[in-house]
């Protein structure tokens, strides 16, 4: 990870990334974990959800388009 941060830093010299203290490390561990940046080697790479077909989302909007009328 060291490496890894030292490279999207642009961090020509990894001892400089290598001396932040351990919890600053977690913290960006943690962070480019959620952004999805950085897989646990145990994770699964899951696909993004499909978008719902069109019609799906014209059904939804129908009943938003009667509400806000009867709400004018």
């Amino acid at each position: 990870m060291i490496f890894w941060l030292a490279d999207r830093w642009g961090e020509p010299d990894p001892s400089k990334i290598a001396a932040l203290p351990v919890d600053t490390l977690y913290h960006w561990l943690a962070y480019f974990m959620r952004i999805g940046a950085i897989k646990r080697p145990d994770e699964e790479v899951m696909d993004p959800p499909e978008p719902p077909p069109p019609d799906a989302v014209s059904n939804v909007n129908d009943p938003c388009a009667a509400v806000m009328r009867a709400l004018m």
